[in-house]
């Protein structure tokens, strides 16, 4: 079974119901696959593709966006791709392991 879980960190295709709404934050409409940074009961966070600030288009500021889940019409995950399906950030093995873990 899949879950929304799985492509937080990936890249996917998002297709809108109105995607002329996101122009004025500077993604054009010919933009479709993002990098999803999370999810919540509002929508989908998205990793802005190109933002710069206004006096200098030299600068790309990290952004991200949030898509409201009425505005989308259909997500379309790449599992297994390379370039898109990146390891899950909540399978990383980090902390400390007690032998009661390893069984």
């Amino acid at each position: 079974m899949f879950n929304i879980e799985d492509i937080i960190g990936d890249i996917v295709y998002i297709d809108f119901q109105d995607n002329s709404i996101y122009n004025e934050i500077g993604v054009s409409n010919d933009i479709n696959h993002f990098l999803v940074k999370g999810y919540d009961h509002i929508g989908i966070w998205l990793a802005h593709p190109k933002l710069y600030r206004k006096k200098d288009k030299k600068e790309l500021l990290d952004a991200n966006f949030l898509v409201s889940w009425n505005n989308v019409k259909n997500i379309m995950h790449y599992p297994n791709r390379e370039g898109y399906d990146f390891p899950s950030e909540f399978d990383k093995d980090i902390g400390f392991k007690t032998t009661k873990d390893k069984k």
